[in-house]
């Protein structure tokens, strides 16, 4: 009697998954629950890989956490960098940076709100290493959007008075402000009536004395 003849099976390892479609997973389950309400079965589930998968791809929950950030800052959150650097003044700039966060917020099947900012609200002492880690973030941007602002001063924009640092402190915390309004489910109309009467605050050139 002949033997049945069985197909050939693949040798070798087993196909790997795909990490940057993983990761995009991560982020966006982070971003939407934030860093301590996301479990590692939550992020397998997500992820669909298992713990060892997950652990050997990306180390920990913890630096996983941290590069999903870094995926999020060079794609949905990448637009601040151009509003910075393309616009030709210091208060269209931060007009542009203001408005692309408001629309940031309403791309479709993106949480809204900004990840920098939520995703570790909840943070317990444990993870005081995250905390710290978002905080120096925020603190980078805040200082990209000084720089902006102290060369406008520079260039003549405004008073040579101004002062920088508060101007900037309230860009950013206009910045934080819009993230948590949409999170709470404001809309697109009201977020940037907020930006106008931000921006109608601007400070002007002194006008010379004849």
């Amino acid at each position: 009697m002949n033997k049945a003849v069985l197909p050939n099976r693949p040798r070798g390892r087993p196909r790997a998954f795909d990490r940057d479609d993983a990761l995009d997973r991560a982020m966006h389950l982070f971003w939407r629950r934030g860093y301590e309400a996301t479990s590692v079965s939550d992020l397998t589930e997500s992820m669909g890989i298992t713990p060892p998968s997950l652990y050997a791809a990306f180390g920990d929950k913890k630096r996983l956490f941290l590069e999903a950030v870094d995926r999020y800052q060079a794609g949905p959150g990448g637009f601040a960098q151009a509003a910075l650097c393309d616009e030709p003044t210091a208060e269209r700039a931060m007009r542009r940076l203001l408005l692309d966060t408001i629309e940031s917020f309403f791309e479709p099947n993106n949480p809204k709100g900004c990840m920098v900012v939520l995703a570790a609200t909840n943070c317990t002492t444990e993870s005081s290493d995250i905390l710290d880690e978002l905080a120096s973030r925020r603190r980078a941007a805040e200082r990209l959007v000084r720089d902006r602002i102290a060369a406008g001063r520079n260039a003549g924009e405004f008073a040579a008075d101004t002062d920088v640092d508060t101007l900037a402190g309230a860009i950013i915390t206009t910045l934080y402000g819009l993230s948590i309004k949409a999170r709470d489910g404001a809309s697109r109309a009201s977020l940037r009536r907020v930006v106008e009467q931000v921006m109608s605050m601007w400070p002007r050139p002194r006008t010379r004395r004849r």
